[in-house]
Formats: structure tokens, C-alpha cells, sequence
């Protein structure tokens, strides 16, 4: 199936200069200014191009860029060599999700959801695109500037050969300026507004490592958000490759939890994380049931780390990122307030990745219904989704509760023993 690739039309203008010679030289550009980079740049392949130590690069550094300043009332601005006038006024919606993944997260029905699923899983669709347009000059390298603010500050900086952007970190819901210039010369090559289109999902590439989403995005208590860029999941790291190192860097990514069985930690060289292996042997309805002790340790441990900033942002993972880690997020977001509905569909997003088919439950008749409980039961692996849930809410129900996230609250105070204190520091970094 085709994937839907966004793309943002650059105006482009040729100018003619009255009452010159023809001459640049003769041409007053305006001030040049240089803008802030991040340390970590990669080109479209996630190859680390250079790591900027300053806080501004060259203007002969090909990660450099430069260009007039915009106006503070965001109108167009032209390049040094008055060659390309840019509209940063109009904003353009742009929609980075695959269209199998928005197909799904749109699906509002159980029948719509199996369907979407059932066609589908096993295929991976666990990556962001967006298509731009420029104008081509030759360069054998382009450089592409993001930034929140018109002046680009504090920008995110890619560098391509291509139109076509596979490794790209933009956020949902936010709106970008860009701007593109090559390596032959400083001007501007194209560049506008986008408006990423929201969608409670992030996935992110991260070369060697598959199954990576941010967690952020869901809708949670009090009509509050789950905030971007603090919370990640996905698979162990043993095969990152430096590609995903750099895009670990790029994330500003703090504290790895792995989440496993004592017999599979292992700390990847390199990845610049610190390091915290939480053995947690319980996944679905068994975090409720099995080896009591050893679990309550665990999520003792995982919120008191959870209840600092300095910690963030977090990469959990398991081996597949998908059963202990899918009932580590189930047990994280679900305290936040995100739904049950919302839950479910950030655990059956795994199907759309290498870890394989996640679902709710078998989806007898084509359709999930309220007692379909287990997808798979056996001595491999049981994957119990709906369980966790019935058997979190008659917890709950026993001591008055009537929510999920009440139900998740409790258990956690009374059950395993989380201060009351550090699931409010949790809740207030999490939540805008």
C-alpha cells in the first residue's frame, strides 16, 4: 500500500534587480546571521555528518547555515543572493504518519480496528516520512534547518541528498519553520511553514533497533496531554548500529531501563545512557500474580526513577518491546489517565513493527469483543491484553475504585508500595 508523503510546496521567484549592474557585489544582502546547532548532525543515511562543539558553526562548514533573518512579523525573506523568496505566512499541513498506521489510529470501531489489524500486521510500517520541495543547484548535499521560532533558534538540523526524508524526529501537532540551503553556496534554496499533522504516535527510526515509539502524544486526565520526548519504548539495543547511536544523541535520550530477566542484561557500549537494569519478570495479568516480590521491587525501583527529571528522557525496552514493555507502558500511561481505548492502540501499533502481531485479543467473528481476552496462550508465550485489564479493574473495584487509572493508582500505592508523593512528581512531568 502506498504511504502518504506530505508534501510542502516552496515558492519559488525569480527576481530581477532594477537599477543594478548585474553585479552581486553592487547588491546590499543585509546582515548575514549564523544560528545555533545541535551537536549531533546525520545525513539522510543516519551517517553522522559532524558533531558541533560551538554554538555556532562556520559559515565554510557545510552543516553551517545561514540566511537573512525573517522579520518579526514572520513575512517572506530572501536569500543573500535575492534568488528564492519564501513564504513563511501560509502554513502547510503535512502528515508524517504512514497511511496503514493513520488508517488504523482511525479506525473508531472494534470490527474497523480487526480489519485494519488483520490485514496488516506483520509488515512494518514503524517509521515517519515527509517529502519537501526545493530548488536544486547542483549540491551533492543539502542542508535542512527546523526550528519552532522564526529567528531558528535552537533548531533541528538534517542533512540529505534527497527530497524524500526517512530519518526525521519532528513531533506531532507542532509547527515548523524550514529552510534549505547546498553546499555550492549560503543561499537559500527553499523553505516555509509545516504543521505536522497530530497523531498519538512518534515512531522513530533508530537503525539496528525496530519497534521505537515515542510514548508521548495520548490524551490523558483532565483534558491533559502525555508530553513528547520523555518517554520511549522499544526493543533491546544489542544490535544498535552508530546510526542509531547518532539518533540516540539527536534524542537527548538520558536512562535505558531494561526491563528483562536477570539472564539477559546487557548494557550496550557507546549509547552515552545511563544504565539501569530493573529485572521484571511479570507481563500482562501476571504482574498481578506471579513472583510478587521480585515485581514490587521493580516498579518501586522504575517510579522513583520516574519521579526525577534529572532522569529524563527514558528508553525502555524488553527483548521485543512488546509484552513486558507494552505492560510497563499500560501501567505508565494508564496512571496518566490515558484510556483504556488509547492503551490498546498504542499496544497493537507493535503489530505494525518486527516485534509481530500484538492484538487485544484473538478477534473471533472478526471483531474484538468484551470476553475476548487472550490472543495467545502457550508455553512460548502468553499474550493476555484484555486479561490485564479485567484483572486490574476487579483489583480496583475491590477498594472503590471505578476507573482504570484510579484502579492503577491504588494498585500501585497499596500493592507495590510507590509513594503517593513520586506518582505526583511523575504526573507533573509528564502531563501538559
Amino acid at each position: 500500500m502506498n504511504k502518504i508523503l506530505a508534501s510542502v510546496l516552496s515558492f519559488v521567484m525569480l527576481v530581477c534587480f532594477c537599477g543594478c549592474s548585474g553585479n552581486n557585489d553592487d547588491v546590499s544582502s543585509g546582515p548575514i546571521v549564523e544560528y545555533e546547532h545541535q551537536q549531533i548532525i546525520v545525513d539522510q543515511d543516519g551517517n553522522v555528518v559532524s558533531s558541533i562543539v560551538s554554538d555556532s558553526a562556520s559559515q565554510n562548514d557545510a552543516s553551517s547555515v545561514t540566511s537573512t533573518p525573517t522579520t518579526s512579523d514572520n513575512s517572506s525573506t530572501t536569500s543573500s543572493n535575492d534568488t528564492v523568496s519564501i513564504d513563511y505566512d501560509t502554513v502547510v499541513e503535512v502528515d508524517i504518519c504512514d497511511d496503514v498506521v493513520r488508517g488504523y489510529l482511525d479506525a473508531t470501531t472494534p470490527e474497523r480496528q480487526f480489519s485494519w489489524l488483520n490485514e496488516y500486521s506483520g509488515t512494518r510500517y514503524d517509521h515517519q516520512v515527509l517529502e519537501l520541495d526545493w530548488e536544486f543547484d547542483g549540491s551533492t548535499m543539502y542542508t535542512i534547518t527546523f526550528s519552532e521560532s522564526a529567528d531558528f533558534s535552537n533548531p533541528y538540523v538534517l542533512q540529505t541528498s534527497y527530497m524524500t526524508l526517512k530519518n526525521v524526529l519532528l513531533v506531532p501537532g507542532k509547527t515548523y519553520y524550514w529552510k534549505v540551503t547546498g553546499t555550492w553556496s549560503d543561499k537559500l534554496l527553499g523553505g516555509g511553514r509545516i504543521h505536522v499533522k497530530d497523531a498519538p504516535v512518534r515512531w522513530i527510526e533508530m537503525d539496528g533497533v525496530g519497534n521505537v515509539r515515542d510514548m508521548g502524544g495520548w490524551k490523558a486526565e483532565g483534558g491533559k496531554k502525555v508530553k513528547y520526548g520523555m518517554l520511549y519504548r522499544g526493543q533491546k539495543l544489542e544490535g544498535v548500529t552508530e546510526k542509531g547511536i547518532a539518533t540516540i544523541k539527536q534524542l537527548g535520550l538520558k536512562t535505558e531501563l531494561d526491563i528483562r530477566y536477570a539472564s539477559q542484561k546487557f548494557q550496550t557500549p557507546g549509547t552515552g545512557m545511563n544504565y539501569e537494569f530493573i529485572e521484571s519478570p511479570g507481563q500482562y495479568d501476571t504482574v498481578m500474580k506471579r513472583e510478587p516480590e521480585v515485581f514490587k521491587a521493580s516498579y518501586k525501583r522504575i517510579f522513583e526513577l520516574l519521579s526525577d527529571e534529572n532522569n529524563y528522557p527514558f528508553y525502555a525496552h524488553c527483548n521485543a518491546g512488546a509484552d513486558r514493555t507494552g505492560t510497563y507502558a499500560f501501567i505508565v500511561n494508564g496512571v496518566l489517565g490515558v484510556s483504556y481505548e488509547d492503551l490498546t492502540r498504542d499496544f497493537e501499533l507493535t503489530s505494525f513493527s518486527s516485534s509481530g502481531k500484538r492484538w487485544r485479543g484473538v478477534g473471533t467473528g472478526n471483531t474484538f469483543g468484551e470476553n475476548d481476552l487472550v490472543m495467545q496462550e502457550d508455553s512460548s508465550n502468553t499474550v493476555a491484553w484484555g486479561r490485564l485489564y479485567k484483572e486490574m479493574m476487579a483489583f480496583g473495584a475491590k477498594n472503590g475504585c471505578t476507573t482504570l487509572q484510579d484502579s492503577i493508582e491504588y494498585w500501585l500505592t497499596s500493592y507495590v508500595g510507590v509513594p503517593q508523593a513520586q506518582i505526583d512528581s511523575f504526573k507533573r512531568i509528564m502531563l501538559q
